[in-house]
């Protein structure tokens, strides 16, 4: 199945993918010797060879002449009758000798001699074109050559023709005086390119040929000026270029004849690779991702016209997919000038299940790979993998994102499914070999635990598992070959619920949310009660439609230093796109924190065993899952405490003499970016200035200072401080406190703290190496 491409896919991917060709520029000459082929005026051997370093002769430019004249239908080829003593009528140029001396272009010599064979001259050559122009010696104001040669260059005949007096011609400078003299003004006022029934159009920019753009016939061209037929002679290569075009019927292209007097830019080719807004794509090129700045009165060009993005209602971005063709030609100056792009489709998507997936793709085994975006080896495609494959850049997308869980509903129903709902989520149907299998006609039956396949849209492009089947814990060491859906995750919350059956009625069960390695929470019912389990990692099977929890052991075996760019743990290798996620809690009675993060947040850090809550390995040997016990500091709140009470155990006496034990609760007053909240607290110590704390339910849980480094900062940046000539790495949540006289604290720009005159102090969590961050500047006024 073919389908069009959809552009979503994150932009932490980087793509390789092959260049297109690189195209040579046409040349002004092919352009000219197009038209005059065209036009019959000038041809080359039986070879299409101009042969234009030859000489030309005097009966050859009389033809040449007489072709190019409005007296070109004049030309008896039957003559028997010989116009000079040296020109017999049964030579081939007779007829053409006898046109043009007919029609007053060309004269012969005192002797009665037309002396066909000799080279004709510079001066020759012009005057007979200026009689083709209908221009007799009274319109030249000198004599002979000199009153030609000026007329000739006031009319711009002798262009590019690189001659002088005397000088014998070449094929090619007779192709430039011909061509100059068909843009020539005639002397009734038009140009002799219209006695050859064409219409000439300057500036035009050639837009897009059959082969970039599929709406386009395969003998039609999209130009700036229209969409017009093309002749034998047009070189597709002229697509992204601007200069004159000749028609005939207003439709007809006889030939494009490039504007060498302008700067010539081709189009840049670009594969799309996301829209970032209206006004700004993100394009690959030369193996790198370029952004490109597209204004809103540019045109763009597709189905046959050309738009301002301005005018269009449906913004650009709803009609470029990752994957596309855009060629980009701008300006001198590098502005676009406009854009075109050839929508382009992927085979696919194929739900791997052999080795015979290469062949039912279109592939081959030497085309490159991506495994989710990460060039790799045809022989890492597994089982249950979702592929697409493109012929033009021999390349193969796979894609490995899956989830697992409870098939409930079909909209808008299941004969004809197009969203689906697993375990409380929806999603959306991409294949047709999905909705086989999600439909009524499937094998998947609304309560079947099924493991979803998504494809590059992130919506559903296979289905693999059933209802009998389990899902296997993954253990510490290595996974499963083919990964079949979530099979741990750090559990956030547990209890009793309603649910509605396939058939709307409703039942009482627990359940259980959990949060997986990919940052997102998925919810399913259990069979028993799990609130045991919060903040807890675990692995996850199913039964019955049912999932089935168990706290993880997996943490041995796993600790060091990592090192993010070879993309190691200690001495075991990371996957290229591994969901690592950082966690907070240790019992149910906390608040269960957690952020995904990547490997480069790790950076440096040496990660002990009791740290890892969870990984588990890809078929490569490879971390492809990690759960994380506070390793970061990034899931903590940071503030400034201004106020301070802790709370206090009272005892005291009741009348018949009982110990009686009242506790006061406390209240931390913290600043907390731009607003200043009060916290209740049940700890039972003081602490004010910088901090770091947990809350739930705006009652604080566990608070404790943050330090300053040694002395002041010497030099601030947006990702980095100076202090006593180290430098510190800022978290990404940096809050920057402009202390003032009375104590008090207003949050400011990070960009303000830069260029400001302050003295400032950094606060920190722990240290760089376990993880620690600058994540308070205090700034005072100097």
């Amino acid at each position: 199945m073919k389908k069009a491409i959809s552009f979503l896919i994150t932009l932490t991917m980087l793509l390789t993918l092959a260049a297109l060709p690189t195209k040579a520029a046409v040349s002004e000459t092919e352009g000219i010797t197009a038209l005059l082929k065209e036009l019959e005026i000038m041809q080359g051997d039986e070879n299409g060879d101009m042969m234009l370093d030859k000489k030309v002769s005097r009966a050859e430019f009389a033809k040449i002449a007489i072709a190019a004249s409005p007296q070109k239908n004049s030309v008896a080829l039957g003559l028997r009758q010989s116009p000079f003593k040296d020109v017999p009528y049964t030579q081939w140029y007779a007829p053409y000798v006898k046109a043009a001396v007919s029609a007053g272009y060309v004269v012969g010599y005192l002797d009665a001699t037309f002396r066909p064979e000799n080279t004709v001259t510079y001066e020759e050559a012009a005057t007979i074109m200026l009689r083709v122009l209908g221009y007799d010696d009274s319109a030249f104001s000198d004599a002979y050559p000199y009153g030609q040669l000026s007329k000739a260059n006031s009319l711009s005949m002798l262009d590019d023709v690189g001659a002088m007096q005397g000088d014998e011609l070449t094929r090619r400078q007779v192709m430039y005086i011909v061509y100059n003299t068909l843009n020539a003004q005639m002397n009734n006022s038009s140009e002799l390119i219209n006695a050859h029934d064409c219409t000439k159009i300057e500036n035009v920019d050639v837009i897009a040929v059959s082969s970039n753009q599929n709406n386009l016939g395969d003998d039609e061209i999209l130009t700036s000026n229209g969409t017009y037929t093309t002749g034998d002679y047009f070189n597709e290569d002229s697509v992204g270029m601007e200069g004159t075009i000749f028609l005939k019927n207003n439709k007809d292209v006889v030939a494009f004849v490039p504007d060498t007097n302008n700067s010539y830019k081709d189009y840049e080719t670009y594969f799309v690779y996301s829209v970032l807004n209206n006004d700004t794509i993100i394009g690959y090129r030369n193996g790198q991702l370029e952004k490109i700045d597209v204004p809103q009165n540019t045109t763009y060009y597709d189905d046959y016209h050309g738009t301002k993005i301005s005018d269009e209602k449906q913004p650009l971005s709803t009609r470029l997919y990752m994957g596309d063709i855009l060629y980009v030609k701008r300006k001198d100056n590098g502005v676009v000038d406009y854009i075109t792009y050839a929508h382009h489709e992927l085979n696919g998507p194929v739900k791997v299940t052999s080795d015979n997936w290469v062949a039912q793709i279109g592939a081959n085994n030497s085309s490159k790979v991506y495994r989710n975006g990460v060039e790799r080896g045809i022989s890492t495609v597994t089982e249950n993998d979702i592929v697409y494959y493109s012929e033009p850049i021999d390349v193969v997308f796979v894609y490995t994102n899956k989830v697992t869980g409870i098939y409930e509903n079909a909209s808008p129903n299941k004969d004809t499914p197009t969203k689906i709902s697993v375990s409380g989520k929806e999603y959306n149907i991409e294949s047709s070999e999905a909705f086989r299998d999600l439909s009524s006609n499937g094998k998947y039956k609304f309560g079947d635990t099924v493991t979803l396949l998504f494809g590059r849209t992130g919506e559903v492009a296979g289905v693999a598992g059933d209802s009998t089947s389990t899902i296997s814990s993954v253990s510490s060491s290595v996974s499963s070959s083919v990964s079949t859906g979530i099979t741990a995750g750090f559990v956030i919350d547990a209890g009793k619920k309603d649910f509605a059956n396939a058939d709307d009625k409703v039942h009482t069960g627990y359940y259980v949310k959990v949060a997986a390695p990919d940052g997102n929470t998925y919810e399913y019912e259990t069979k028993s009660d799990y609130d045991f389990l919060i903040c807890s990692a675990v692995t996850i099977k199913f039964s019955n439609g049912k999932a089935i929890l168990s706290r993880t052991t997996s943490n041995s075996g796993l600790s060091g230093n990592v090192n993010a760019n070879k993309g190691m743990i200690g001495g075991v290798y990371v996957a290229d796109n591994a969901k690592i996620l950082d966690t907070v809690g240790s019992t149910k009675t906390d608040t269960p924190l957690y952020k995904r993060i990547f490997l480069q947040r790790l950076n440096g850090i040496t990660l002990s065993s009791s740290q890892i809550r969870y990984y588990s390995k890809n078929s490569a040997g490879e971390i492809d899952e990690l759960i994380l016990k506070d390793v970061t500091g990034d899931l903590y709140t940071y503030g400034v405490a201004t106020k301070s009470s802790r709370a206090v155990m009272t005892v005291n006496t009741s009348e018949d003499g009982e110990a009686v034990s009242f506790k006061t609760n406390g209240s931390y007053t913290i600043v907390v970016d731009s607003s200043e909240i009060v916290y209740g607290t049940n700890l039972g110590y003081n602490v004010t200035g910088p901090v770091r704390f947990l809350a739930s339910k705006g009652v604080v849980t566990k608070i404790n200072q943050v330090v300053a480094y040694n002395g002041n900062i010497s030099s601030l940046t947006q990702t980095e401080a100076e202090i006593s000539g180290q430098k510190y790495l800022l978290s990404d949540d940096v809050i920057v406190y402009r202390k003032s006289l009375d104590q008090t604290y207003l949050k400011i720009p990070i960009e303000d703290a830069i260029s400001g005159n302050y003295t400032m102090r950094a606060y920190y969590d722990k240290a760089q190496s376990s993880g620690g961050r600058i994540r308070i500047i205090i700034a005072q006024d100097k």
